[in-house]
């Protein structure tokens, strides 16, 4: 398995760096980043697409709900009526 993850994959630094960008670059709403690299697998971080599953509203609003009864944060309406785009 180490082989094929020196193949295919990247190492955890590597792999953190698509959120470190995420956190810190001054993106669009809706923006997905991942590896830029064959199958988003490995390689530098840049804007991807997203799955259907990740952009289905019903499940954003179950869970802004659940992150909101879990944290007991309410968060601004703003962010819980947004639909991904």
């Amino acid at each position: 398995m180490l082989f094929g993850n020196r193949i295919v994959a990247q190492d955890s630094k590597a792999g953190a760096l698509p959120t470190l960008y995420a956190a810190v670059q001054d993106l669009p709403g809706a923006s997905y980043v991942g590896p830029d690299g064959l199958a988003e697998m490995r390689g530098a971080p840049t804007l991807v697409g997203r799955s259907t599953a990740a952009s289905d509203p019903q499940t954003a609003r179950r869970l802004w709900t659940a992150s909101e009864e879990l944290t007991g944060v309410p968060f601004p309406a703003h962010l819980r009526t947004a639909t991904p785009a």
